[in-house]
């Protein structure tokens, strides 16, 4: 990644050092200001007013910078810690060589739960789990593709399926089938939630649905919800062990929060993939 994208997180420091420096000059200018004879009183003081007035604008125009832009590699890497394979941008023509990374280092035979996370919705998670889901499918995998996001489920709509007869339908006790969309590929549509996504998910039939499952697919990638709208993601990723992580233009503290979530569950970042431009999640 170019070095000009190590800037973002320490875009902080850039604006904290410019309020000081411009707190600095404005003061001279005000001391000056109550020195000089009064006509000239006047015109210090518009200047020193131009002065602040010019460096809050620059203050604000930094720390706009520094929320919009996404985060470095080396940053991602330092709040997330280190992933099993490399840190990747969110590129369609990349999914290939990440699923085939995956098949080799990580779904080996009898571990077959992918889930994919992020830190906040936006982010590209959807994108994400619906293209590496392909890929998989692509290569020959006969793969299973879950929308676990009761909160806000997204995979119906980019498949152009109805949401309905989905995983919270089979959680409450309905007989579901997923979508085929291709020879490798089917989907699960979110269905129905309603009531506590986290009451459905943490019953016994999720894991019977998951075991049952992986005896038909050889990958099952699992879209959760962001982990700043609940606790979901560490349901899959306790159960899987590890978690394909997505990030977009989170601050530190989000992603520290995912990392705790992923530390709780036990489950180690499988891969650390930056989405450049924002998406839907």
């Amino acid at each position: 990644m170019s070095h000009e994208r190590d800037a973002p997180f320490h875009l902080g420091a850039a604006a904290a050092s410019l309020a000081w420096t411009s707190s600095v000059g404005v003061g001279a200018l005000l001391v000056a200001a109550w020195l000089l004879p009064g006509q000239y009183m006047t015109t210090a003081l518009i200047v020193a007013a131009a002065v602040a007035a010019g460096c809050g604008t620059a203050i604000a125009c930094l720390a706009t910078a520094s929320r919009r832009r996404e985060p470095t590699e080396r940053e991602l890497v330092r709040v997330l810690g280190a992933p099993l394979l490399a840190v990747r941008p969110l590129r369609e023509e990349a999914m290939r060589g990440l699923a085939r990374q995956l098949l080799e280092h990580w779904l080996r035979p009898g571990r077959a739960l992918l889930p994919v996370v992020s830190a906040q919705p936006g982010e590209g998670r959807t994108y994400l789990a619906a293209h590496v889901a392909a890929a998989f499918a692509r290569l020959g995998e006969k793969t299973l593709l879950i929308d676990a996001d009761f909160r806000s489920p997204g995979l119906h709509g980019a498949f152009g399926l109805p949401n309905r007869g989905g995983l919270a339908d089979y959680l409450k006790g309905a007989k579901v089938e997923p979508h085929v969309c291709s020879e490798n590929l089917a989907v699960l549509v979110a269905g129905g939630a309603g009531g506590d996504p986290l009451a459905l998910l943490g019953g016994e039939r999720l894991k019977g649905l998951l075991a049952a499952a992986a005896k038909h697919f050889r990958v099952i990638v699992v879209d959760t919800p962001a982990a700043a709208r609940g606790p979901d993601l560490e349901i899959f990723a306790a159960l899987a062990g590890g978690a394909l992580v997505v990030a977009g233009r989170s601050a530190p503290r989000p992603l520290g929060r995912l990392r705790a979530a992923l530390a709780r569950a036990s489950a180690q970042p499988l891969a650390i993939v930056v989405n450049q431009r924002q998406s839907s999640s």
